[in-house]
């Protein structure tokens, strides 16, 4: 009896042991799906290069500083089934770790050792730019009209929004030709630093958006971090603008659709135009130093534009001038053929030199005038140069 007692103590002890096991394991990994985050790869499977197969060309085009460019990759479905299988929610055992985010992201700027897109594309934008005499800082600028010539996908954006869609990584929005913010600011990212620049994601949270950092003088850096903002999601924006976001597509607003100059060119890279972001550095490497330009052409536009109100109202005051002036030599005009034709010819001569004096004031002014719209339209042209060129 005391034998079955201690077989039956055993076997409970066994089961109570199996219970807590499961319950910890049960409890001890977590997900958070509700971010789309993904865990980091296992080992094996990022290493383990994929077959390449079902090939499909596909040609990108896209225009930077008025000059049209094309480049055409080859890519593979086979890959693109890899990438899409992958997971897209970050695991985690026991706490969230401290730096799951930078984990997270860090992961989506993986390749399979099979793909080579990023480096074919970061070189081929290179050579194009090259061929161009564009330096390395306009050869930057290239890569990012190319990501931004990109379409934004919409549809997936709603769908991330309300909870149901998910992240891509760079090789499928390269294959589908279209992505959302973190689509694009991730294969902005990894083209960045496969063109050898410092680089850093920038999440804004309470916006839903994501743009990407690049590394540029701290004194003209965005948020004063040593990066500077960097819009994917729509062309026409340079390095350093910081646009505003719809938070209903998590995108930028266009800038055909919003006249962001209204104010000042200069305005347009101010940080306060969205809330402080999470900063993930991705990379070291050289400096952008082009946002000195960029800042220097503004602030020319702004003063330029300014000169030119100046000008305008001056010419809305000289208009009436004129008025009143030709106002007084009509009346001028009107009198002298009275008086001669009463043949008064004392007051008429002494009304003849007050009228001579008057149109030779006016004439004065007109000629001054002239001269200051030839300087207007001088300017306007400039101007108008300069906006083009920005």
């Amino acid at each position: 009896m005391k034998t079955f007692r201690k077989i039956l103590h055993l076997i409970f002890k066994i089961i109570f042991w199996l219970a807590v096991l499961i319950l910890l394991s049960t409890l001890g990994v977590k997900y958070l799906a509700d971010h789309n985050q993904t865990p980091t790869l296992p080992k094996k499977i990022v290493e383990t290069p994929i077959k390449l197969e079902n090939p499909k060309e596909i040609e990108f085009a896209w225009e930077y500083n008025k000059q049209q460019y094309k480049l055409s990759e080859t890519f593979y479905g086979s890959l693109y089934s890899f990438y899409a299988g992958s997971p897209k929610i970050f695991s985690y055992q026991g706490e969230l770790p401290e730096n799951w985010e930078k984990d997270y992201y860090a992961m989506f700027l993986k390749n399979n050792p099979a793909d080579d897109s990023i480096s074919k594309i970061a070189s081929a934008i290179k050579n194009l730019g090259e061929q161009k005499k564009l330096s390395t800082d306009q050869i930057v600028e290239l890569a990012l009209a190319f990501v931004q010539s990109i379409p934004y996908d919409h549809a997936r954006a709603e769908q991330i929004l309300s909870g149901q869609g998910e992240t891509h990584y760079p090789y499928q929005t390269l294959f589908e030709n279209k992505g959302v913010c973190s689509d694009k600011s991730f294969l902005f990212a990894n083209l960045l630093k496969e063109l050898g620049y410092g680089t850093a994601l920038l999440s804004y949270e309470n916006e839903k958006h994501m743009a990407v950092g690049i590394l540029c003088p701290i004194e003209f850096s965005s948020y004063n971090s040593g990066y500077c903002y960097t819009e994917t999601t729509s062309s026409g924006f340079r390095i350093g603008m910081i646009p505003d976001i719809d938070s209903q597509k998590g995108s930028a607003v266009p800038m055909e659709k919003k006249n962001y100059s209204s104010d000042s060119e200069l305005s347009q890279f101010d940080a306060k135009n969205l809330g402080t972001p999470k900063i993930f550095p991705i990379s070291s490497g050289q400096t952008y130093r082009g946002i000195a330009n960029s800042l220097l052409l503004a602030k020319k536009i702004d003063a330029l534009s300014q000169e030119i109100k100046i000008l305008e109202k001056n010419f809305t005051a000289q208009k009436n001038d004129f008025t009143q002036d030709e106002n007084k030599l009509l009346e001028m005009e009107k009198k002298l053929k009275k008086l001669e034709k009463k043949k008064d010819y004392e007051e008429y001569n002494d009304l003849v030199e007050d009228y001579n004096d008057l149109l030779k004031k006016y004439k004065k002014k007109i000629k001054t005038y002239n001269e200051q719209i030839d300087v207007y339209n001088q300017k306007i042209n400039y101007y108008n140069s300069l906006i083009k060129s920005f």
